[in-house]
């Protein structure tokens, strides 16, 4: 296994201890130092994809491995961070519900398009969207909201006005891709 396929299961590995973290009961002693290790394991899940990506063009290592576990990683890393951040009540579940069903239908949507032998590649608008949900929930989700006070402007407009912008650009690149791969799916009805 290459450095770049490597960073990509060790994010799906940080994933998992960000999430077992970030669980960890507010009752029980130590439950913000456990809670801001596990945020500072899910920033460093989050830039991981970054260093994959990075690497494997850099390094010339891309491999059908990489090409289906990378986008993968990122949506087990997405919809976790939303299911945990929506579960803290800093994120409407409406939102972590709209972004997890537009990851399984255009993963769905690939699915369908390799059952026919076309593949449907990642369109610059879901690169955009991958980058700004990953900035969204690695600076915002673990530090705005868990370290600064939830009074004022930071939490009370500009944290919900980029969670609803994050909520329109998911939907709509969802959109584009059904939109654009409506052939697939109109074929069998």
């Amino acid at each position: 296994m290459n450095l770049p396929n490597k960073i990509t299961v060790s994010r799906i590995f940080g994933t998992l201890l960000f999430v077992i973290l970030a669980s960890y009961p507010e009752t029980w002693s130590n439950h913000l130092l456990v809670w801001r290790i596990g945020y500072v394991v899910g920033f460093l899940s989050a830039v991981s994809d970054w260093f994959d990506g990075y690497y494997a063009r850099k390094l010339n290592m891309v491999t059908d491995f990489g090409k289906l576990m990378d986008p993968l990683a990122d949506k087990v890393f997405t919809i976790a961070c939303f299911v945990i951040f929506s579960a803290k009540g800093y994120i409407p579940a409406w939102i972590t519900v709209a972004i997890a069903a537009r990851e399984f239908t255009v993963t769905g949507l690939r699915t369908l398009a390799a059952s026919k032998g076309e593949v449907i590649e990642a369109k610059n608008i879901g690169k955009v969207k991958t980058t700004l949900q990953m900035l969204v929930l690695a600076l915002g989700g673990c530090f705005w909201v868990e370290w600064l006070p939830t009074e004022g402007p930071i939490y009370q407009y500009i944290w919900p006005g980029v969670l609803y912008s994050i909520a329109a650009l998911t939907i709509y690149s969802g959109w584009e891709y059904m939109w654009n791969g409506r052939q697939l799916y109109m074929q069998d009805t």
